[in-house]
């Protein structure tokens, strides 16, 4: 072998043995998770200014939707705890007014009439209080069955149809009018009307307390309704119904006190 051949195979020896390994690349796992990205509160931000919508991972979007939830439901309870609207609040006191306005006039009717009678007066008007029940139409007023005159000192009541009459001639005799008694004339009643005498007028006068405590017990009811309509005491509206109270009560007293008076000169 020569020089030259044997130094030849020598370096390839060198190169082989120097060579570096490659080694193949371990393959990925298969379904390994892909590692957790976070959405920067300030890409949210951004998100926000241009109305993206945010992923469910984003925080601050979850809190801004739970604020909105908290809003609505202080919303719904503002509105399940408003009162009336100021329509229906003076609905209710209106309606209020009405009642005790209708109690105030009825007491006053029969406080004049009571005056009238205590009077010596002889008025149709004395008589206007009364209703009478008929068969096919229950309680109907006086007048619409039969007519009132005056002549001399007494009332005459012309029954218009013949088979009212026991029906106007009962209905006259239950509301027990002091002083007078009614009595059949013919196909009418008459009802003297005689001058009052101190007993007489007393038992008006009584008559007239006993029909002003009922109309007011008739206020206190159409009070307690309003009260309770508007939400209770001390809520709006109930002010003015008790001033509308207090004004009806304060009428039928001076009018107790009017009466009494004017029976006393009688």
């Amino acid at each position: 072998m020569s020089l030259r051949f044997a130094l030849t195979r020598a370096a390839a020896t060198v190169s082989v043995a120097t060579r570096p390994v490659v080694r193949p690349l371990a393959r990925a796992a298969v379904g390994a998770p892909s590692p957790r990205t976070f959405t920067s509160t300030s890409s949210l931000l951004k998100k926000a200014a241009k109305g993206g919508k945010a992923g469910k991972n984003d925080r601050p979007e979850k809190a801004e939707k739970a604020g909105k939830g908290k809003g609505k439901g202080k919303d719904k309870d503002a509105d399940a705890d408003a009162g009336l609207t100021a329509e229906e609040r003076d609905s209710v006191i209106d309606k209020t007014k009405e009642k005790i306005t209708k109690s105030t006039d009825w007491a006053k009717g029969l406080v004049f009439e009571g005056v009238e009678r205590g009077r010596g007066r002889v008025s149709p008007a004395v008589l206007d209080s009364i209703k009478v029940t008929l068969p096919d139409q229950g309680g109907v007023p006086l007048n619409q069955v039969a007519s009132v005159t005056v002549r001399s000192n007494a009332l005459f009541v012309d029954v218009w149809e013949p088979s009212a009459l026991k029906h106007v001639e009962s209905a006259i005799n239950k509301a027990n009018l002091p002083g007078l008694s009614p009595m059949r004339d013919g196909a009418g009643i008459k009802i003297p009307v005689p001058k009052p005498s101190g007993e007489v007028r007393t038992s008006i006068l009584k008559s007239i307390h006993e029909t002003v405590e009922a109309a007011k017990n008739q206020i206190r009811v159409a009070r307690t309704d309003g009260l309770k309509a508007l939400g209770g005491r001390g809520e709006d509206g109930t002010d003015d119904v008790q001033e509308i109270v207090d004004k009806a009560t304060g009428e039928l007293d001076k009018l107790v006190v009017t009466a009494k008076k004017e029976l006393e000169k009688a």
